[in-house]
């Protein structure tokens, strides 16, 4: 076999495994984007912040705006957005105050009822939750509901060796985001899931993490204005709820019971388009030029004739 035909080969074989590379990579893709009303960051309407100093250090310090899930070929990336995020406490990924849970039923099976009942709400038994991804300033967990029969508030062992924490997240907060990636295989697909966002106000101390509610002023405490017991009062500061649904209407109904919240729906457009078939055309065209170019420069330097190859295939 002639140099000139060995490059060709080596040539062909470059071209093919490129063009199958790039037509077997999944592109980052938007499978949920929500714009959630600024300035709702009060519960159910009329609660007030706490009254210490840090919780007066700007507005809409849990307030949501915006919500993502970006999915990458091994990892999802999910993207919050507040109006302020400030970072009063020191804490380990850069902000001290908003605490957020995202309860995911993406399976068959799991559990209608609260990882902990700190939140003081309660979730649509029609969707029942598979996982659940805390987040806050200093730790990242991800649970399943079999987790409640842990009885982790007796472990002496260290907050990170826990076995649902999730050890070196990769977070980043910049510019009033959150964004957050985990990896798929811990999650599970999303496609076709239902997600329950909620914000509250991180506590160390606080049940379940949640910064607590009363019908007077606190420092440490919002307040619920007027005379209306607290006994079921939400401790939701902030809610991502579906399109045809109030926040405030929806975390109004604790008279007698915790208010029920409505998750949000995560259905997957198709991920082959008209525009991904094109670019493909077009980028299997443009490969196929630039070896064409690259073997005639090949020949050209090699000296090889149009007469010597006929004569190499008579022979």
């Amino acid at each position: 076999m002639s140099k000139f035909h060995k490059y060709t080969v080596l040539i062909s074989l470059f071209m093919i495994i490129t063009l199958f590379y790039f037509c077997t990579q999944v592109k980052a893709e938007i499978i949920l984007s929500i714009i959630d009303p600024a300035g709702d960051d009060y519960g159910p309407g009329n609660y007030i912040y706490p009254q210490a100093d840090v919780f007066q250090k700007g507005k809409g310090l849990f307030d949501i705006t915006a919500f993502n899930i970006i999915e990458e070929t091994s990892q999802y990336e999910f993207q919050l957005k507040f109006n302020e995020l400030i970072n009063v406490w020191d804490s380990t990924f850069g902000f001290s105050l908003p605490l957020i849970e995202i309860y995911i039923d993406n399976a068959k099976g799991g559990s209608f009822e609260l990882f902990s009942k700190g939140a003081n709400v309660k979730l649509n038994p029609a969707y029942c939750w598979n996982k659940l991804l805390k987040i806050n300033g200093w730790w990242v967990s991800l649970n399943v509901p079999d987790d409640r029969s842990s009885d982790f508030l007796d472990l002496i062992i260290a907050e990170d060796d826990l076995p649902w924490i999730i050890k070196n997240p990769e977070i980043e907060v910049k510019d009033n985001w959150i964004k957050l990636k985990v990896d798929k295989e811990k999650i599970g697909s999303l496609d076709d899931s239902y997600l329950y966002i909620m914000v509250g106000g991180f506590d160390p101390f606080g049940y379940n993490y949640y910064r607590g509610v009363k019908n007077s002023d606190d420092h440490w405490f919002f307040n619920l204005k007027g005379e209306k017991s607290v006994e079921y009062a939400p401790r939701v500061i902030d809610l991502i709820v579906p399109p045809e649904y109030n926040q405030y209407k929806m975390l109004s109904h604790y008279e007698n019971d915790y208010p029920q919240i409505e998750p949000v729906y995560v259905k997957r457009t198709e991920q082959k388009t008209e525009q991904d078939y094109y670019t493909s055309f077009v980028l299997f065209v443009l490969l196929f030029v630039l070896v064409n170019l690259i073997l005639k420069i090949i020949k050209r330097r090699s000296g090889v004739k149009e007469d010597d190859k006929e004569k190499e295939q008579r022979d």
